[in-house]
This record gives C-alpha cells, sequence and structure tokens, in this order.
C-alpha cells in the first residue's frame, strides 16, 4: 500500500502549530492545497531540501503537474512560513532556513517547469525586481519562472536602491518592467518612481507590473499607482503582458 510521505517532526517551539493554526487562513487563498499539506511542506522545508523534494514528489503522482503545485502549494506555503513568524510561531532562523530551501525547490525544478518556454521563445524581454535590498526573493524568483515557461526572457535584480532600477532599464530594452512592494513604506518610493521609469525607457510602450506581499494586505493603496497591471497571480500576470505586448507590436 502506497502512502504520502511521513512529515518530519516539528521543532519544540513549532509544535503547538499542529492541528492549531487552521483557524487563521490569511495565507491560504482559494483553491490553494489543504492546509494540513500546507504545514506538511512547511515542517518538510524546515527539515530538508530532500523533505521538500520527498513531498513535491508525492503530489506530483497524485497527479498535480508542476504549474498547479507552484500556485497551489509553493506560493501558499512561503506564506504560512510569513504567517508563522507574524504570529511568533516560528522564529527569524527558522522561517529563513524554511523559505531558503523552499526557493532551493524551485531552483531544483527550474529546468523541468521553464522547458516549454525554451522550446518555444516569444521575443519578448522583462526586467524584474524586487525592493531595494530585499532579503525574502522567491515570490519574485516564482514570477520569473512562470515568465520563462511562456518564453521570456527575464533579468532579475534585488536593486541596492531604484536607481540602480533605471541603470537597467536605461541600458537594455525591455517589453515589461514587473516591481515587487511589501510594506506600505515603499509606497511613496514606489510612487516617485513610476514616471522615471518611461521617461528613461528607450521603450515608449514599456508595461509596468507592481506586485508583492502588498497586493494581497493592502490591494486598495495600490489602486491609484496607474501601472498597467497590480497583481498577485502568476498565470494572469504572464498571460496578460503577453497578450499587451505582442499586441501593441503587431
Amino acid at each position: 500500500m502506497t502512502t504520502g510521505p511521513r512529515y518530519p517532526q516539528p521543532p519544540p517551539s513549532l509544535v503547538r502549530v499542529r492541528g492549531g493554526f487552521s483557524a487563521s487562513m490569511a495565507y491560504v487563498e482559494e483553491g490553494a492545497f489543504a492546509s494540513e499539506e500546507l504545514e506538511g511542506m512547511a515542517l518538510a522545508c524546515l527539515d530538508s531540501l530532500e523533505s521538500a523534494l520527498v513531498q513535491v514528489d508525492a503530489w506530483r503522482q497524485a497527479g498535480h503537474d508542476l504549474e498547479d503545485i507552484y500556485l497551489r502549494a509553493i506560493a501558499p506555503c512561503a506564506r504560512l512560513l510569513g504567517h508563522w513568524w507574524r504570529c511568533d510561531t516560528a522564529d527569524f532562523a527558522q522561517v529563513t532556513i524554511a523559505s531558503s530551501n523552499l526557493q532551493r525547490v524551485l531552483y531544483r525544478l527550474s529546468d523541468e517547469f521553464c522547458a516549454p518556454g525554451a522550446d518555444r521563445p516569444l521575443g519578448l524581454h522583462l526586467l524584474l525586481a524586487t525592493e531595494p535590498r530585499a532579503q525574502h526573493t522567491l515570490g519574485a524568483y516564482m514570477l520569473s519562472e512562470f515568465f520563462r515557461r511562456h518564453g521570456w526572457t527575464v533579468q532579475s535584480v534585488t536593486p541596492h536602491d531604484h536607481e540602480e532600477v533605471l541603470a537597467h532599464l536605461r541600458r537594455d530594452w525591455f517589453d515589461a518592467l514587473g516591481l515587487s512592494i511589501s510594506t506600505g513604506r515603499e509606497l511613496q518610493p514606489l510612487k516617485a518612481l513610476l514616471p522615471q521609469l518611461h521617461a528613461q525607457s528607450p521603450n515608449p510602450n514599456l508595461r509596468v507590473l507592481v506586485g508583492g506581499p502588498l497586493v494581497l494586505s493592502q490591494p486598495e493603496a495600490l489602486e491609484s499607482l496607474g501601472v498597467d497591471l497590480v497583481s498577485s497571480d502568476a498565470c494572469e500576470t504572464v498571460n496578460f503582458f503577453s497578450h499587451r505586448v505582442r499586441a501593441s507590436v503587431s
């Protein structure tokens, strides 16, 4: 009889999470895997990369494809880790270890996940920038993988400041720019940056996306930015930009 993976036991500071966190489901969007599965994946990532890969393999054997796993398991698992940290269920070191292993899962699967785009390149280029000096870049990395999967060439940057983003934008041709925002304190600097993007880009039809944790926690704060898209959905984002950019050059 085939059984699912045996999840590692949580460290002492996480014991109270077992069966006790489901009352707060802010990290789980509609359509995500069951909370018990997300908890199991988070604990697997806290244990080791190998444990996390065992969980991914179990999902694949159950019939889930990689895109499904990325969107419905890995993304909400990352939000669960953030939830544990905000609730003082896990400390910074634990969340950092687990998040690192979660991102290493994406690295391990990257060639397979992006293979369709390598076979059918669109000739479109994206610059994807995190917040300046960002320490957690999993969300931006996952988005870059979805663009690559759909045939885009992606240049990712974790800038020292916004001037570094503008320098990249001036130096090369990009069809679209993605910016990540995590907290409200970055909102005013982002608003100041936006008018400079079109002024300094050699592409007069540059498309601009804003994503990141603030899209989920304070979407109303981003409604007045005047960008092409504010989204936390990787598939929606790629489809939107692929359609818009190709329509503008046809």
